[in-house]
């Protein structure tokens, strides 16, 4: 239930005397140099902004820290998962149900959690369900873990019920990177998908496929290998109902211009992204003959891969996207979602750009 959810990466929340020294110095370096750079110019010159003060200050703070940090560092600050999970267990909100709430599934192909089971107060098996949502978390492929969202996830699963609509809540604990490289999480999401409908016979009809920011990528990535790949008993899965993204990180290159016009608002950062990439595709990837061929991949780049995707084959009947006008994503968003709704029709795809919101605002 409150498991501490350090299974997909031993040195989660556990640090060695060099990363100790990393993280001091990292934050001496901002403390001491970046942040009073950052400052000066709004201490002498008041500009308009969209957002606040306070904000803009916790953004570059949150982009310092992910620029600086190695991994370890990284998941040393976000904690183990039951730091979050027993605090929400506990709560008085969800004491009563505590026991009906992120129930751990641990496989030898993956592993992952049943957030809930068809309601809080009388779980029933998914099969039941009106609807099962197959949640791949976020964190670049090297950080967070499925406790980190639960209370995001227990809300989420709350409004769909006051719909009159009975849901479960499927969270995926993929391995991360740099221990794990890439195709590993996009394997582990493949037998996750096998294991909702061959065992426990939850209806394709019924599956909602969510995903944030490298988690929507992952996303794509697993409905690629779906629609080229057969399932290991040898039957071919078919799409799940739906598909729904939130701030999909859908291009390793990052080249479009919001990229470089909304790095100093997004709480993201292209330098940070490089590095994130190095660590899930691996040193061999990075360091290739030809790297950015290898990075085109239909199962890697989805704004321009090579050969090119077949996006009415792989995506679902419906697809809801959103992103933020401050990330550096979106341009890259908004060009996907017009190649979509191009080529595969305005129905099919519903679109939501929040005003003057950064990565992951939803």
């Amino acid at each position: 239930m409150a498991e501490n959810q350090t299974g997909s990466s031993p040195a989660f929340g556990h640090l060695r005397l060099l990363d100790y020294i990393i993280v001091i110095c990292c934050v001496l370096r901002i403390l001491v140099w970046e942040l009073p750079v950052f400052l000066t110019p709004s201490v002498f010159y008041r500009t308009e902004s969209s957002t606040s003060f306070v904000s803009n200050v916790q953004y570059f703070l949150v982009r310092k820290t992910n620029r600086l940090l190695n991994p370890a560092g990284l998941r040393w600050l976000t904690r183990p998962g039951s730091e979050y999970v027993n605090p929400v267990l506990t709560s008085k909100r969800y004491r009563p149900y505590h026991s009906n709430i992120n129930h751990t599934i641990a496989r030898t192909d993956f592993n992952g959690f049943w957030i809930m089971q068809s309601s809080l107060q009388k779980p029933k098996p998914p099969a039941s369900s009106d609807m099962t949502i197959f949640y791949l978390r976020g964190g670049g492929y090297i950080l967070s873990q499925p406790a980190h969202y639960l209370l995001f996830l227990l809300r989420l699963g709350e409004a769909i019920l006051e719909q009159g609509i009975s849901v479960s809540i499927f969270a995926l604990d993929h391995s991360l990177a740099p221990e794990h490289v890439f195709p590993t999480q996009m394997k582990e999401t493949a037998a996750a998908y096998e294991y909702l409908i061959h065992e426990e016979h939850v209806s394709l009809e019924k599956i909602i496929l969510a995903g944030d920011s490298a988690g929507g990528h992952l996303a794509l990535s697993f409905l690629v290998h779906l629609a080229n790949q057969q399932s290991s008993s040898g039957t071919v899965l078919a799409k799940p109902r739906g598909l729904a993204l939130m701030s999909p990180w859908l291009s390793l290159h990052n080249e479009l211009p919001s990229s470089r016009t909304n790095s100093h608002k997004d709480v993201l950062s292209a330098p940070f992204l490089r590095q994130v990439a190095r660590q899930f595709l691996g040193h061999d990837v990075a360091a290739g003959d030809d790297p950015k061929s290898r990075l085109n991949s239909p199962y890697l780049e989805f704004l321009t891969p090579e050969p090119a995707i077949k996006w009415d084959t792989v995506l679902p009947s419906w697809v809801w996207v959103s992103v933020g006008t401050d990330e550096i994503f979106f341009d890259n968003v908004k060009t996907w979602v017009k190649y979509l709704e191009d080529n595969l029709g305005e129905a099919r795809v519903t679109f939501e750009a929040g005003p003057n919101k950064v990565h992951v605002w939803q």
